[in-house]
């Protein structure tokens, strides 16, 4: 009798060490959207080679099963394994016959809905019962990726433009975008310009919904046109992406000569710099990716540095490249000749401080 009991207790601890010795990492928020995003899982294998077959099943609460994939036999090894890409290719996927899955089987993503992720792993050429894992999530779809900044069409003057763009809704930890910007040829569409021409600009992995003209690229030219469009990823799954938005640079010489008459460097260069004089006002350029808002900011003198300076201009951020000017020549706690320290705190929280000496303008 004792043998038999621990021949029973052999054959379940044995049958519990197989299942165990399996784990799948899968993340429904980036990869279950779609039917093609299933297979991006990894499985972890922590006993020796194994042939397994795989069924794939996503149910919604109240849908039921949207559809099933059926993987044929794959191995194992050791160690963390993907799905194999031939598996994958092979697999047979059934859509349920649910409003949810005719729209799941039409387009090959999955609406809006609670859902299940089941993961069942049967071992071939064994006896030991299949080992299954879930997932849930509820999925809300993306918002559109609206480009803000410059708008469509819009003609602007300026060779190195900041653009902005809606960050992605719902917020996904560890999303980035790629923004593309190409000149638009003569007889071109502004799809075929980003399609076939090198790009100005193609820039990745930015984590922010604003990009400031690298200082490395080549400025625009005036009366040319550009596209430029935005794409939301997460490792190597697109996630979401704008239209395709162009825009003209075009300099009147009135604006041209204004613009080059005042000269605006982004805070983070000034404060940078080993001296900055105010002639009557401080001018600098800030990027703000959020909402408008208004900045904060004070001014202390280094020879009274306990004393507040009142009475300064208010300064209202909106979304995008922000060219501000606090006037100081009519604020009698300035001194001709006398340094100062402006401490900007910025929307993403950190603080940049400028020393800059002051002199009026009109001694």
């Amino acid at each position: 009798m004792m043998k038999k009991y621990l021949l029973f207790l052999f054959l379940a601890l044995s049958g519990y060490a197989a299942s165990a010795q399996l784990n799948i990492s899968f993340i429904p928020e980036t990869y279950g959207r779609n039917v093609n995003g299933l297979f991006f899982c990894r499985i972890t294998n922590s006993g020796g080679k194994l042939n397994v077959s795989m069924t794939i099943t996503v149910t919604e609460r109240k849908g039921g099963i949207v559809c099933r994939a059926v993987l044929p036999e794959f191995s194992l090894f050791p160690g963390t394994n993907p799905i194999p890409t031939t598996a994958a290719h092979s697999a047979g996927i059934r859509f349920g016959d649910s409003q949810l899955g005719q729209i799941s089987g039409r387009t090959g993503s999955f609406p809006e809905g609670d859902y299940e992720y089941c993961y069942e792993i049967t071992y071939q050429h064994s006896d030991n019962p299949p080992f299954e894992q879930c997932f849930s999530y509820t999925l809300a779809p993306f918002a559109e990726l609206n480009l803000v900044d410059p708008y469509n069409k819009e003609k602007i003057c300026d060779k190195r433009p900041t653009l902005s763009w809606q960050p992605l809704i719902p917020v996904m930890a560890g999303a980035r975008y790629q923004l593309v910007l190409a000149e638009i040829k003569a007889g071109q569409s502004p799809t075929e310009a980003l399609n076939y021409n090198l790009p100005i600009l193609n820039q990745t992995n930015l984590t922010a919904p604003v990009l400031v003209f690298p200082p490395v690229a080549r400025e625009l030219q005036a009366d040319k046109r550009y596209a430029w469009q935005v794409t939301a990823f997460k490792d190597q799954t697109i996630l979401n992406r704008s239209e395709i938005w162009e825009f003209n640079v075009h300099c009147p010489d009135t604006l041209q000569k204004k613009v080059d008459s005042a000269s605006f460097r982004f805070i983070e260069d000034l404060a940078q710099g080993n001296r900055y004089l105010a002639l009557g006002s401080v001018r600098f350029a800030v990027v703000n990716p959020y909402v408008k808002q208004e900045l904060h900011y004070k001014i202390r003198a280094l020879d009274r540095p306990d004393k507040k300076i009142k009475h300064l201009p208010k300064l209202l951020l909106v979304n995008g490249r922000n060219e501000l000017v606090v006037e100081l020549s009519g604020n009698s706690a300035f001194k001709n000749g006398k340094f100062y320290v402006m401490d900007v705190t910025l929307p993403d929280g950190t603080v940049k401080s400028l020393r800059f000496e002051y002199e009026d303008p009109n001694e």
